[in-house]
């Protein structure tokens, strides 16, 4: 996975190693010392301008739980943004959307929106500005 290997080297450049984490559910299965990582990427060479992700994977919202997601653009993978997942129940932004599903939670997933307008906001999620948080 390119992601994942794009990770990898921008935390070493940083001197941060990305561990697997043996008992990790789906997607939540890897560590930064304590931190869990939920890793998702987003290819703007093509019409996808958002994901979701599923509220059933990434579980509850914590302090030490993070969403890695990695922009692709003209094939390569750019840039890493760490956003902390209590940052997903934020309403009061234009790219955290809550799609909450009451006759099927199972459907019910956080949304994250990719755009020309949102990519300033979500710079202060780059790597190097979150490594702190690390």
């Amino acid at each position: 996975m390119i992601a994942l290997e794009f990770l990898k080297s921008e935390l070493k450049s940083h001197k941060l190693e990305l561990t697997t984490k043996s008992n990790g559910r789906e997607g939540v299965d890897f560590l930064i010392g304590d931190n869990q990582l939920y890793l998702q990427s987003i290819d703007l060479d093509t019409t996808q301008r958002s994901i979701k992700i599923s509220k059933q994977e990434l579980g509850e919202l914590k302090d030490n739980l993070f969403v890695a997601l990695i922009l692709i653009i003209d094939t390569a993978p750019k840039v890493v943004y760490l956003i902390p997942s209590k940052h997903l129940q934020d309403s009061n932004n234009n790219f955290f959307v809550n799609n909450e599903v009451n006759l099927m939670p199972s459907l019910s997933n956080w949304e994250v929106k990719v755009s020309s307008n949102t990519i300033a906001e979500l710079a202060k999620y780059a790597l190097e500005n979150m490594i702190d948080s690390l």
